[in-house]
């Protein structure tokens, strides 16, 4: 691990303090090292229905990465170099499976 990544990482208590609350049915648990996890529970798989993990990115230059999850595979990744750039596509993230669910009313 480079020193440049740890200098770049995002700041783990400030990305836990901006992330939004989670929307509709999403779950948001936090873990040490400012990893949050947004999960929808899928009550017919094992698996969640979605989830995005979001932490502060240790293995490159970016500040932040987000992972995406669909069922039980992986559904991509993403880098941002700012928190404020990931708390906006985490939130339009989220959002944007609530509405393909059906599933965008606030709690």
């Amino acid at each position: 691990m480079s020193t440049t990544s740890v200098e770049t990482a995002a700041n783990p208590q400030a990305l836990v303090d901006r992330l939004p609350a989670a929307p509709g049915d999403w779950e948001r648990n936090e873990e040490p090292g400012g990893i949050v996890e947004y999960r929808l529970s899928d009550e017919e798989s094992p698996c969640t229905a979605a989830k995005v993990a979001v932490r502060p990115d240790i293995l490159s230059d970016a500040a932040v990465r987000l992972v995406r999850k669909r069922g039980c595979g992986d559904a991509g990744s993403d880098t941002f170099d700012s928190i404020a750039a990931a708390t906006d596509a985490v939130s339009r993230e989220l959002r944007h499976v609530l509405a393909a669910v059906g599933d965008d009313q606030p709690r």
